[in-house]
This record gives structure tokens, sequence and C-alpha cells, in this order.
């Protein structure tokens, strides 16, 4: 019965999970595969975007397609479907154009000054893109600029966005948000080009938040198992060793810890992570009883 009630639990969650992933998604009403007409049409760039009087390119149009494409507008067919999507042509083929990425709305680029590079220099892997792809990440632009003394200031490519302003991310609950984002995203160091300097001015004053009151008693420990460098952050290897030299872990004190039977405390810890026991107890001190048995080296 409690098989089939988490079997089930587990449907209910893929399906809502599908339903919000769908709910993201825009719908642009067409179809495309920039590697079937890159690599296997092997058509041009320069074939369907044409430049504009301000050297930028657009998204080619209709007429772009007529060139290779035998089109009826004025009686569509099944074939129709090959580009358009089932959605777009129930809305009378209509193409929405996709919305810019946050960070790209408004984004100053001229192609022109950068007619000198290949397409493929900047739209990376859009020859092995079987979807519409995006553009260019910020972390590419930076990089070429830097090696191509290029502008870096924000303003050269962007109108609204500045080192001084915080983006639309930052509202809110961002303080309670901003240590995942931070571990998920590098984007960080675009405002922050000294990050462990600007992290360290609060985090060396504050305790994080999950520092609550049980977090000695309870928390730090598991915490510190699973990722001991995070703790490194702010705490050295000293820290530690000063309490714990002193004062005995919360798991010592239980009833089993060190009895003579197989299921004993301390021994399962040592099996999970015998390492930790290192950082107060020398491997002599296990001989001092365990006389007969043969630790492993690793």
């Amino acid at each position: 019965m409690r098989k089939k009630v988490l079997y089930t639990a587990g449907i209910f969650l893929l399906f809502a999970l599908t339903l919000a992933l769908s709910g993201c998604k825009v719908e642009s009403g067409l179809k495309f595969s920039h590697k079937f007409h890159v690599v296997e049409q092997e058509v041009g760039c320069n074939d369907c975007h044409v430049a504009c009087d301000d050297g930028n390119y657009v998204a080619p149009s209709m007429d772009n397609c007529k060139e290779c494409h035998e089109i009826d507008e004025d009686n569509p067919s099944e074939e129709c479907l090959m580009c358009h999507t089932v959605e777009g042509a129930k809305n009378d083929y209509e193409v929405k154009r996709q919305a810019k990425p946050k960070g790209n709305k408004d984004l100053i680029f001229d192609h022109e000054v950068h007619s000198d590079y290949e397409c493929a220099t900047c739209h990376k892997g859009i020859a092995e893109d079987g979807d519409l792809g995006d553009g260019p990440k910020m972390t590419l632009c930076l990089d070429c600029h830097k090696k191509e003394d290029g502008p870096q200031e924000c303003s050269e490519c962007h109108k609204e966005i500045t080192a001084e302003k915080a983006p639309e991310s930052h509202e809110q609950d961002w303080e309670s948000r901003h240590g995942q984002a931070s571990r998920l995203d590098t984007s960080c160091v675009y405002c922050h080009t000294d990050r462990q300097a600007f992290c360290e001015k609060c985090h060396r004053t504050q305790k994080p938040r999950d520092h609550v009151f049980g977090w000695k008693v309870g928390g730090h420990g598991m915490e510190a198992g699973h990722n001991r460098r995070l703790c490194a952050n702010c705490h050295d290897a000293g820290y530690c060793v000063d309490c714990h030299r002193s004062e005995k872990p919360i798991s010592h004190n239980a009833a089993n810890w060190m009895s003579y039977s197989s299921e004993n405390g301390h021994g399962e810890a040592a099996m999970r992570n015998f390492r930790s026991c290192n950082v107060c107890h020398e491997t002599g001190q296990c001989m001092q009883c365990h006389n007969t048995i043969i630790l492993r080296k690793d």
C-alpha cells in the first residue's frame, strides 16, 4: 500500500513538473533547425540573415524562405507543419519573435563593428543546434573584450544596467537567496570584481542564516561532513580544534558510543567517515583497543 502511495505521488509530482516547465516555454509558432540548414544543406548565415542599414542583422522573413522552399501562403497544407508548430497554425501561422533574455533587453550591439569575426565566434554551437538557439553569453563577450582590449564599461554595451544599479533579481528576499544563486551562477563578478572581499565584508561579521540557536548542538557537524570547504570560507582548522579538543561532539554522548557489541556508535561513525575521526584522534588510538584488526591504509 505504501509503495502504491509513493508511486502515485511520484506520478503526480512528475505531471506537475511537466506543466511547470511547459508553462515556462515561449511559443514562437516556428520550428527551425540551424543544424539542418547550416551543416546538411550548407546554407550560409548571410543567405538568410540580411544586414540592415545600421549594420545589424534581422531574422529571415518568409521571402527568404521562399528562395529555397515552394510556399503557397494562400493554400496552407500539412507541409507547412514542417516549419510551423501546431499552435502557430491555429493562430493563422503567426510567428512571434522570441523575447530577449533579461540581461540582453537593454543591449547595445553593432554587428558591423564585429564584422571581422565569423558568426560562429559568438554564436558557438549554432551549427549543432537543432533548435532556434540562444545568443552568446556575457562571459564570452567579456573574455573577448579583455583579450582584444575592447571596452569593458557597462555603459558601452548596456543602456540601463550599471554596476551601481542592482539587477531585478536583487529585490525582495534576495538576501536570503543570494547564497544558493552565487553557487550556481558566475555572473556576480561582473559587478563585484573582488568577489571574495565583497562577500567577506558581511560574512566575516554576520553569521549565515542557518547558524541559529541549535546550530552548534545539532547542525554544524553534519554540514561540515558534507562540505567542509564551505566552512573554511570563514573558519580555519584551528577554530574547530579549539572547541573539539576540550569538548566532545554530541554524538560521543550516545549510550552505545563505546559499547562492545558489533553495533556501536563510534564504529559505525568511523566506517561512514574515518577522516572525521582523524581531526581529533590519531590512528594509533584505535589500536589501543583494536590490536587484532588490520586497518586500511587508504
